[in-house]
């Protein structure tokens, strides 16, 4: 995903997911749009990177459901970053400004997984 306006681009996958009866709402999107993906209003964000053909999606999801299911007030989406290398996500993290709060947190279960 590469759009001229990721949060719309975002906000509208998400809207067709809820419209088609979907509970887990997940996006995929570049290292390039974290920034984007982390101001889309609403939402509270597991962001994941994703390496296609190698990483093992299954505890990503298994977080994802545990943060879904305890008694979460907002919804929560699961973005997926897909990249080539976990250094192609590390460098995007690297370009974000520094978050002075406990936003950020690691699953054990999966070592890679954040929420903000």
């Amino acid at each position: 995903m590469t759009p001229k306006n990721p949060i719309n681009e975002i906000l509208d996958a998400l809207a067709s997911q809820q419209r088609q009866g979907e509970t887990s709402l997940t996006v995929k999107i570049e290292p390039d749009l974290i920034r984007d993906a982390m101001n889309v209003p609403g939402y509270r964000k597991l962001f994941a990177p994703v390496i296609p053909g190698l990483t093992d999606t299954a505890p990503i999801y298994a977080a994802y459901e545990q943060m879904r299911h305890a008694g979460e007030t907002k919804h929560i989406i699961l973005v997926l970053v897909e990249c080539q290398s976990i250094g192609d996500f590390r460098e995007a993290l690297g370009r974000l400004p520094i978050r002075k709060s406990s936003e950020w947190r690691f699953f054990s279960t999966t070592g890679s997984a954040s929420s903000y």
